[in-house]
């Protein structure tokens, strides 16, 4: 992971604290995901570089410590409406097929009919089975949420990295030290 002073400033009496390597977006952009704690900023960035645009992207989004009422992770699972919907309509469709395949007693029409409604019980049942992972990493201030790679107009698809039991573990005690000063910074 990139040191986070090579690529954002710091205050004049800002110091780095602890980096964490805790995340992984792979949409809209694929990515790793640090998280920077200083004693007055609690960072979230990213900076993404590919062999064949050289030009870099980058994700940057910031809290003040004293602003941070709390930290979550929520990691759920969801069903696969897409395919479910796509199961459901070559189901439907391989039935009239097959109906229309015995009744005027063509043998192509039966045979894909068949092929339709066996493919669609497949996508149906992949569908609900073949979870869908979310996660969500969020800070809590007084009037607001801040929500780690979300963006006005898509959702990114972030997954767990590396270091994210120790953020969890270790992220929420980390801020409430600085908030109390109980922590040295080396000021």
């Amino acid at each position: 992971m990139t040191d986070i002073r090579n690529f954002i400033g710091f205050a004049q009496n800002e110091t780095l604290i602890k980096e964490y390597d805790g995340l992984r977006m792979y949409f809209p952009v694929r990515a790793k995901i640090g998280i920077a704690v200083t004693n007055k900023r609690l960072i979230a960035y990213s900076t993404v570089r590919s062999f064949f645009n050289p030009q870099s992207e980058s994700i940057y989004q910031h809290a003040a410590i004293a602003d941070i009422k709390g930290v979550g992770v929520v990691q759920s699972a969801r069903s696969r409406p897409a395919a479910v919907v796509l199961g459901v309509f070559l189901l439907l469709a391989g039935a009239l097929a097959t109906v229309i395949g015995l009744t005027g007693g063509s043998l192509p029409a039966l045979g894909g009919g068949v092929a339709c409604v066996i493919l669609g019980i497949i996508l149906v049942i992949a569908g609900l089975l073949w979870k869908k992972n979310l996660f969500r990493f969020e800070v809590w201030g007084n009037a607001w949420t801040l929500c780690i790679g979300e963006f006005d107009t898509i959702r990114p698809s972030v997954v767990s990295g590396p270091e994210l039991l120790k953020v969890v573990e270790e992220l929420g005690a980390l801020i409430v030290e600085i908030q109390e000063g109980t922590l040295y910074t080396g000021e």
